[in-house]
């Protein structure tokens, strides 16, 4: 993800001026000046209108060449501003820049004028560590809890709710764990787990009563995509008493919770996996 303060370490003298990569005008950009002491905040003018937007061409987010320096503009530390940003050159809005209540944020736009990214430095240490991304499916909140420039954690929200109905633990730029709210009660009752990390899961933990007690755990011990450990909670003390074991596949496979995950996830192009479909309900065989 990229730098925030980069607008501040390389800022220009001239600030009319464009920069050979990024032709925003930092003059066109609006300002509101920090509120003094026991003063409200003032009423900035209004975010002048986009032009119509174009593809973004460049992975290039470097804001700092076409930013004017705060001196040069009258801006504020703390101040809120607004900056439409055309990075590659075509007279097209590909960006805006824009900083609210100290949260500095890049909102990224395609031709059509939808939101495709945005990016924000949410907690001021000038890194942007959070990105906001529509799915095919809902929303997806990525962040970089460690500030190393890779995303360590990804939520997955409802499109129309908002709630979370997945998240993702990412190391090393795979998916090593996965939580899932099937039943909207905004509670996680399927968790898979790669405890070997080859990029496939073999574990799922399921909580099959809804009361946040893992019930039953299945593990494929070989690797061949089949479960043949079962251990189960029998009495819902949160320990696993009673196990079974099976080479008959009984115990079902893991490629049922993985068809869980759209197939245009990037799970499954690490795991090669491609499900067909959403699999039907599990039945007693398979989860009691």
């Amino acid at each position: 993800m990229s730098n925030p303060r980069s607008a501040q370490d390389n800022q220009t003298s001239d600030a009319t001026s464009a920069s050979p990569n990024l032709t925003g005008d930092p003059q066109d950009a609006t300002y509101t000046p920090a509120p003094g002491i026991g003063q409200p905040p003032a009423a900035g003018d209004p975010i002048p209108a986009a032009a119509p937007t174009g593809p973004e061409t460049s992975g290039d987010t470097d804001l700092g060449a076409g930013t004017a320096a705060e001196g040069d503009t009258g801006v504020v530390a703390g101040g809120e501003y607004s900056s439409p940003r055309d990075v590659d050159g075509d007279g097209l809005v590909d960006l805006i820049h824009s900083r609210v209540e100290g949260v500095e944020t890049i909102t990224h736009i395609d031709e059509d004028g939808a939101i495709t990214l945005v990016e924000q430095d949410t907690d001021g240490n000038g890194t942007y560590e959070t990105g906001i991304a529509p799915t095919a499916g809902g929303v997806r909140l990525a962040e970089d809890l460690d500030d190393d420039g890779t995303v360590d954690l990804a939520t997955h929200l409802d499109s129309a709710t908002g709630a979370p109905i997945r998240q993702d633990v990412i190391e090393g730029g795979l998916i090593t764990d996965t939580q899932f709210d099937t039943n909207a009660d905004g509670n996680p009752d399927v968790h898979l787990i790669d405890s070997n990390g080859d990029g496939h899961f073999d574990t799922a933990a399921l909580d099959t009563d809804v009361d946040g007690i893992t019930n039953d755990t299945l593990v494929d011990t070989n690797g061949d995509g089949t479960f043949d450990l079962r251990t189960t909670d029998t009495d819902n003390d949160g320990s696993q008493e009673t196990f079974d074991t099976a080479t008959d596949g009984h115990l079902g496979s893991i490629e049922q919770f993985e068809a869980l995950i759209p197939a245009e996830d990037h799970y499954h192009e690490q795991a090669g996996t491609y499900p067909g479909e959403t699999p039907a309900e599990p039945t007693p065989t398979d989860l009691a």
